[in-house]
């Protein structure tokens, strides 16, 4: 792993310098060119420094991936683009087209060994080798042993955090593939360069053992920031590991633990407010976005169609950088009742010959979720339904785009991980769990308690409620081991999907009365392939015998 391995301490600060790169006052360095491998790795002081650096790979990625094309590979935020994308619920334009049009149409170039495959794989590692490096210079380090606890649970939430979007991005999920070939794991900075694959079941071992040691070192750790990891967030990260695993009382173990002390849901004002305010209580862990970040215009408050009518339909208009692309399938709107506010929708259409008038206004999508932008020309974008949960409303000027703070990880999260683990533990309580979250949404209160019946409600309950925060799409279709289907506009569904959107799909005829493609439970398109460079660096590995098919369900 020569490639992702060999960054030295000195060589990372001086780089982040000069990119400028920075959470907030928080995360940013001073110059490191006065000081010592040595020094930076002999102190606490200085290991704080080199954890900030991480911090500042797992939610913005690095600086090659700034570009406003690889958004999906900016760090956490940009896994949430890329989880949701490569599920039914979202259309993607070719407008700006990028890592996002990719990610939906579940490009070639997306997965392949020597194109984009190669982006998480060197994001998740560097953060790996930068903990490393940490936890390994912790014992002999000066400083106050508490806060040394302190470091070291970071540390190990980042890695298992790292680890388990290797392992979930590069090799099918964990129910049925425990013992086939896994990922590279490195748990110490003087691990030799060419090493082997672990099985899957051992880096998920691993996984676990970081974050259950984690949280407890930080079980009093009062952070300063949200963008630093908690033990809530440790916990929270291993309820979704559990949850992948199918530990169910595990999840419902680590996701109550959560809930019980941040059980305080967004209310209907805020929900409706643009879900920018990461101090509401529900937001657990949160990504701080200012004007030197290298993601502040790859969040998803930058890609929804969604601006206000009054600013056009140009990319520079607004308040925000827009790039005016991703909408959301009509089969994912009629999931809400008529009651329920995260459902509210703007229904107004204008066609050739109406006043103008009966153009959608400011004052008619700014108070709904879902809305047409009858201004529209491009594409039928008119009929599709544009989405204001990533909303920002403001009065910025053209060159004046302010950036927007994201929230990724909530408490409606982990309610819904108790109600689907009650439900598989059959307890008794799902139904309670679901039905709380749904009273507070204002929505219709599922009535169902056989089994599979309340299991599904709870799965459509996570599409309505996660939907853009990494946790459904793509991401619920592989733990399920669901196939994607998705259905294309047709002239009884206009807002359907857009055929470009079924060009690695199987199955989709366009001439069909209600056309769909499928990509089949468990197939290699959703699953990245090694990348050919960590073979190429790597003798302890082979290309024959350990690479993932392109597409296939494999043995």
């Amino acid at each position: 792993m020569k490639k992702f391995k060999s960054y030295n301490i000195i060589g990372l600060l001086v780089i982040l310098m000069m990119l400028n790169l920075s959470c907030d006052s928080e995360l940013t360095t001073n110059s490191s060119r006065d000081v010592s491998d040595r020094e930076v790795l002999s102190s606490v002081s200085g290991l704080n420094m080199v954890l900030r650096s991480a911090y500042q790979y797992i939610l913005m990625g690095d600086g090659s991936e700034g570009a406003q094309g690889q958004a999906v590979y900016t760090g956490i935020p940009g896994l949430c683009l890329y989880y949701d994308l490569g599920g039914a619920d979202i259309l993607s334009h070719t407008n700006y087209g990028g890592s996002t049009c990719d990610s939906y149409q579940f490009s070639v170039r997306r997965t392949t060994a020597a194109e984009n495959a190669t982006k998480i794989w060197r994001n998740m590692y560097f953060v790996i080798n930068q903990v490393n490096l940490i936890l390994d210079a912790l014992p002999e380090a000066t400083g106050d042993n508490a806060e040394k606890s302190l470091i070291e649970g970071q540390c190990k939430t980042l890695r298992g955090i790292a680890y388990f979007n290797l392992i979930f991005n590069y090799q099918q999920t964990y129910a049925i593939s425990k013992s086939k070939r896994g990922v590279i794991l490195r748990t110490s900075s003087s691990d030799p360069v060419e090493k082997g694959f672990s099985t899957v079941q051992e880096c998920y071992d691993l996984i676990v053992s970081d974050l259950t040691e984690a949280k407890t070192l930080l079980a009093n750790f009062n952070r300063t920031d949200k963008w630093q990891v908690n033990a809530d967030v440790t916990s929270g990260y291993l309820a979704r590991v559990y949850q992948v695993m199918g530990n169910w009382q595990g999840a419902l173990t680590e996701a109550s633990a959560v809930y019980n002390r941040n059980s305080t849901l967004m209310t209907r004002a805020q929900w409706l407010s643009g879900f920018h305010d990461i101090s509401i209580p529900e937001v657990l862990w949160a990504i701080v976005n200012t004007n030197i970040t290298n993601n502040g215009e790859n969040t998803w408050f930058c890609y929804w169609h969604n601006q206000d009518p009054s600013y056009g339909e140009t990319m520079q208009g607004g308040p925000i950088f827009n790039f005016l692309q991703l909408l959301v399938d009509d089969k994912y709107v009629q999931l809400f009742d008529d009651t329920d506010y995260r459902g509210l929708k703007c229904t107004k259409t204008w066609k050739d010959g109406d006043p103008e008038s009966n153009h959608v206004s400011d004052d008619d999508e700014k108070g709904v979720m879902f809305w047409h932008r009858t201004r529209s020309t491009i594409d039928n974008i008119n009929n599709k339904w544009a989405y204001n949960k990533f909303k920002f409303i403001g009065t910025g000027d053209i060159g004046q785009h302010q950036y927007i703070d994201y929230s990724i990880m909530r408490s409606s999260e982990m309610l819904l991980i108790m109600a689907e683990a009650a439900a598989q533990l059959e307890n008794g309580n799902a139904l309670t769990y679901l039905t709380t979250l749904q009273t507070a949404r204002n929505a219709r209160l599922t009535t169902a308690t056989e089994k599979n019946a309340l299991l599904e409600e709870i799965y459509a309950e996570r599409r309505k409620e996660l939907l853009g925060e990494g946790v459904t799409g793509m991401y619920d279709l592989l733990r399920l081991q669901r196939p994607l289907v998705r259905f294309g506009a047709s002239l009884s569904n206009p807002a359907g999907h857009f055929s470009w959107g079924f060009q690695n799909m199987d199955g989709y005829n366009g001439s069909d009365a209600e056309p769909k493609g499928t990509i089949p439970s468990n197939d290699y398109r959703f699953i990245c392939q090694i990348p050919q460079v960590e073979f190429a660096n790597n003798s302890a590995i082979n290309e024959a015998n350990d690479q993932n098919p392109f597409s296939g369900t494999g043995n």
